[in-house]
């Protein structure tokens, strides 16, 4: 995958005609995240200050965050204690340790305070949750993941590439 993306924001200029107001470069912001733009609530379409402002992992509440995100494949020499270790050191970097309620079931298993609407873009994954099998997803099936303790697990030899929209949540 590419080490940057990039990013056509369009808008209008003075006298209503629709322009190219910005084109940038989203980067790798987190282990396999690629934040490309955010809103606030309340937030008028036009404002383009907003989208590009220091991005938190998480949209406020009524925002919106809008990443691409890879999933590596699983590393089978390593020891769950180890993977756990991993993940522990992964959610402290991103700040949201608070986002691990129940890992009894996989040590990626987290909730967010979020709406989101996933795509599997490319790859093996599979969605874990707290009970029933996992889920298999091929590329551009679509998840709606509403605010539940869930897990992404790739089940294949390549990272998986997947597209996310998220909507903050009270």
């Amino acid at each position: 995958m590419a080490e940057s993306h990039r990013v056509i924001v369009t808008g209008t200029n003075k006298v209503g005609k629709s322009v190219v107001v910005e084109e940038a470069h989203a980067t790798m912001t987190g282990p396999g995240n690629f934040d490309f733009w955010q809103t606030t609530a309340g937030q008028s379409p036009r404002d383009v200050s907003v989208g590009r402002s220091p991005m938190k992992f998480f949209p406020a509440p009524g925002g919106t965050m809008f990443r691409l995100f890879t999933i590596p494949p699983a590393d089978s020499k390593m020891t769950r204690a180890e993977f756990a270790a991993v993940q522990d050191m992964l959610f402290n970097a991103i700040g949201i340790p608070e986002a691990r309620v129940d890992t009894s079931r996989h040590p990626m298993m987290h909730t967010t305070p979020t709406v989101d609407y996933i795509i599997l873009l490319s790859g093996t994954i599979s969605l874990l949750l707290d009970e029933g099998e996992p889920i298999e997803l091929k590329p551009f099936d679509a998840v709606v993941q509403r605010a539940t303790n869930h897990s992404w697990v790739n089940t294949g030899r390549d990272p998986a590439l997947l597209m996310c929209v998220m909507v903050g949540g009270k």
